[in-house]
């Protein structure tokens, strides 16, 4: 019997996830020894001149932070219009917009900074992180999420590939009832199924834009599954090689 040693290409599955935090993100934030620097008035300064001081550092420290946070949505927001996913694609529009609304908030903030007297920066600060963490953040990590999501589909279609690969293979050793074979090969459909079964979550999570980090959940659920089926498929895809060699080898 002639036999063909079935070779699988290695894959290795790296989970980066985001948060939609800007490169920027040290310029975003409020430094203290900035703030201290911009202060660092000499004491021939009297208390006007010190409050004028204090009043352009504030200023000069919110733009940065504001002017941060239009690029990181504004990048966020190109990144998720590039994504080539058609399955999702009403789902990307509706991430895209928001992250655009959150971008001409940030700008319409910006424009109130030269009016803020020091009482008015303070509260300004206040009001613009609380709706950060309760509008924008979200919104940044549901985005994040959708474009781990979406670049992980190739992975599931090389998986498919694979084991569309393989089947022929294992349903040719059924004959010969090798029960380690049939047994891995169960194993790994199952495996495969799971990770299915998580990316669909994954996928509808984005869709009824659960909280993020169920839906972040669910895409690691599904990668420790797919990358459990790619180790298994590796250890099954030898012992197939050896059999197929042993039956290569015998009298006709």
């Amino acid at each position: 019997m002639n036999a063909k040693k079935i070779l699988v290409g290695g894959i290795f599955l790296v989970l980066i996830i985001g948060t939609g935090v800007s490169a920027h993100a040290k310029e975003c934030s409020l430094s203290q020894i900035k703030f201290d620097a911009l202060l660092s008035a000499n004491d021939s300064q009297n208390y006007f001149q010190k409050l004028q001081k204090e009043l352009a550092a504030r200023k000069e420290l919110i733009s940065i932070v504001v002017g941060c946070a239009i690029e990181e949505a504004a990048t966020l927001k190109a990144r998720i219009d590039t994504s080539d996913n058609t399955e999702t694609k009403d789902t990307r529009a509706k991430i895209s917009n928001l992250l655009g609304n959150a971008a001409e908030y940030y700008k319409l903030q910006l424009e109130k900074v030269p009016d803020l007297g020091i009482e008015g920066s303070r509260y300004f600060s206040k009001d613009l992180l609380v709706w950060r963490q309760g509008n924008y953040a979200p919104i940044a990590k549901t985005a994040s999420n959708f474009i781990v999501w979406s670049e992980n589909q190739n992975l599931f279609r090389t998986a498919k590939n694979r084991l569309d690969q393989i089947s022929g293979a294992v349903t040719i050793l059924k004959v010969i009832e090798n029960e380690s074979v049939q047994k891995k090969w169960v194993e790994i459909n199952e495996l495969f199924k799971n990770a299915l079964t998580e990316n669909q979550n994954a996928k509808e999570g984005l869709q009824n834009f659960d909280p993020p980090e169920k839906t972040l959940a669910s895409i690691k659920l599904s990668l420790e599954s797919l990358s459990s089926t790619y180790k298994m498929l590796s250890t099954l895809v030898e012992e197939i090689n050896a059999l197929t060699s042993k039956i290569h080898q015998s009298p006709s």
